[in-house]
């Protein structure tokens, strides 16, 4: 916060906030920063607050020297990577409770998954301050979260949410793909390739001139592609929602919408989502 005192009003400040284990998608995510801002501050922060119990809190890979190197690669300026101690001290009471989105499906999965990722998304605004912030469209409620905290709070912070980056077979890149097993990984595309299948029904009818689609249609495509893969031990859910709420659609017109899953492929959890519009 001293540091960002030294920053003149007038300067641009792109902000990356990551939990490290750092990868392309991360790194895309610095370069858009790069391009656009005076100034590029990342965050490396492993939040416990919004890990639940039986989670992977203790075992989330963490790699703070090679990180900052890469960091420092493609140009960030300054790295903020703060301990639990610094940003939860022992008499921190306050969080911040995004009502609503502990009913999305990634909500009732995960509960207070999105009580955590609000309260340290703020914490990290405050700190920070910058002008824009950068986010993957890989979490799609967790993008529309944010927006919503900054408009509701009255932020002055331009969210920027990029396109996923994927692998060459399509995979969304992700910092939980590591605990893919060779042979976990080699079926994981089945993931995305599900997604393709909706969009392809999507498109399809729209081309015949319809003017929308049932959700029920898009889920069940995806559902029959994941079905073919024996590896997928559990589809925890398959969600078709309004692109600006995340609140379920029974129909998905023009205005389109976001078609999300997740799924446990051999012991790990994967999620994904394509935009349809």
């Amino acid at each position: 916060r001293t540091f960002r005192k030294t920053i003149n009003n007038s300067t641009s400040v792109g902000f990356v906030p990551t939990m490290g284990a750092l990868h392309e998608g991360h790194l895309s995510l610095v370069r858009e920063a790069r391009a656009n801002n005076d100034v590029v501050i990342a965050s490396i922060f492993v939040n416990p607050a919004q890990f639940g119990k039986g989670e992977d809190l203790d075992r989330y890979p963490r790699q703070l020297e090679k990180d900052s190197e890469l960091l420092k690669e493609v140009g960030v300026d300054h790295i903020f990577a703060p301990s639990s101690d610094l940003m939860y001290g022992k008499n921190h009471v306050t969080y911040v409770e995004p009502m609503g989105f502990g009913e999305t499906n990634e909500g009732k999965s995960r509960p207070g998954f999105f009580r955590g990722v609000a309260t340290v998304v703020t914490k990290l605004f405050n700190i920070v301050q910058p002008t824009n912030a950068y986010f993957g469209q890989k979490d799609a409620v967790q993008c529309v979260l944010i927006r919503r905290i900054v408009e509701d709070l009255d932020m002055d912070v331009n969210v920027k949410i990029m396109d996923t980056v994927r692998e060459s077979d399509g995979l969304a890149m992700s910092s939980r793909n590591a605990y893919l097993t060779q042979e976990e990984r080699e079926k994981a595309p089945v993931v995305y390739q599900s997604l393709c299948a909706a969009r392809e029904v999507y498109d399809a009818r729209f081309a015949r001139g319809m003017d929308e689609v049932e959700a029920d249609d898009l889920r069940e495509v995806v559902e029959s592609v994941l079905e073919t893969e024996p590896m997928i031990k559990n589809v925890q859910y398959v969600s078709v929602d309004d692109l600006e709420t995340m609140k379920p659609l029974d129909k998905v017109g023009n205005d389109g919408c976001v078609v999300s899953l997740a799924c446990v492929l051999g012991s790990v959890r994967l999620i994904d989502n394509i935009v349809l519009r």
